[in-house]
């Protein structure tokens, strides 16, 4: 409004405001619990909420560490992150968002919608969805009861090896070969 008034005051013309965005973005479900590697889905509905067509618009997804001592790279955890679409007054579209945990922690997975195309003025309000808690844990490949058998096993393994590598030795030795 500042930038508006001085405008006007110094006889300069008033940039041009961006038409809002009317759209609401709703998540589900709201929090996730999984495994490392593990997959599972997000869904968004992103409704109309204005009196005219939207015009293309993008919904984004993100994934973003809440702990903040993990690098996230989206692009690991979904390669179709970006859906366009256009809606017309009051219509509603439910989307679909594949994703993979490739790390271990607590996160937030969220879609972000944008105005798209030519018309950006690039002063346009965004709209985000709620935060999907995704709390991902590590995945244990070996644990205490499973390390028994290999602890016994291994050993017992090369022992036999060994045992089978000098009678072949010793055949060779008494048969003079």
């Amino acid at each position: 409004m500042i930038v508006l008034l001085a405008g006007v005051l110094s006889g300069l013309p008033a940039p041009a405001l961006a038409d809002p965005l009317n759209v609401q973005v709703l998540a589900d479900p709201p929090a996730i619990s999984t495994m490392l590697g593990d997959h599972f889905e997000i869904t968004t509905e992103i409704k109309n909420t204005g009196g005219a067509p939207t015009g293309e618009i993008l919904a984004h997804l993100n994934v973003a560490s809440i702990e903040g001592t993990v690098y996230v790279d989206p692009e690991d955890w979904s390669s179709e992150r970006s859906q366009r679409l256009s809606l017309k007054a009051g219509e509603s579209r439910e989307l679909s968002w594949e994703i993979q945990a490739v790390n271990s922690g607590r996160f937030a997975a969220y879609v972000v919608v944008v105005p798209f195309g030519g018309s950006v003025a690039g002063n346009e309000d965004l709209k985000i969805s709620p935060l999907v808690k995704v709390d991902v844990a590590q995945r244990r490949t070996l644990t205490a009861g499973g390390a028994l058998p290999v602890v016994i096993t291994v050993p017992l393994l090369i022992g036999l090896a060994g045992a089978a590598a000098l009678l072949r030795v010793r055949r060779r030795r008494a048969t003079g070969t």
